[in-house]
């Protein structure tokens, strides 16, 4: 299962779909990968608006059992043609990226998923 950011955030933040989002990550606990790209993102927005906790949000994230993947170019040329056929941001694009070159789905909370060619898993 790749993690999309938007899970994550779900989750440090307290979001309305937090719940969910920590049911799936419990349910595939061992079996989660994540960009090191989308780690980039989900570390800024943490820093951003949690910088007092931020040690804190980043050493449970790096302890979290996800195992992060740095992109190759592979995975970047994916990435590129994701950004041209989807209406997907760069960052959304390397989760698709790993998805593809993992074959595994992709858990995220995000609707802009739904378009891909790829597994989804979105809450109800």
């Amino acid at each position: 299962m790749i993690v999309d950011t938007s899970v994550l955030l779900a989750i440090h933040f307290g979001e309305s779909q937090a719940p969910w989002a920590v049911q799936q990550m419990q349910k595939h606990m061992g079996l989660l990968s994540m960009s090191t790209v989308n780690l980039t993102e989900t570390l800024i927005r943490l820093k951003d608006r949690q910088p007092v906790r931020f040690a804190e949000l980043e050493g449970r994230l790096l302890n979290s059992g996800i195992r992060f993947v740095a992109p190759d170019v592979e995975q970047a040329r994916i990435a590129a043609e994701a950004r041209l056929r989807f209406p997907l941001n760069l960052g959304d694009c390397f989760v698709y990226a790993l998805a593809k070159v993992e074959r595994k789905a992709i858990l995220t909370l995000d609707n802009d998923f739904r378009c891909l060619d790829v597994a989804v898993l979105l809450p109800p």
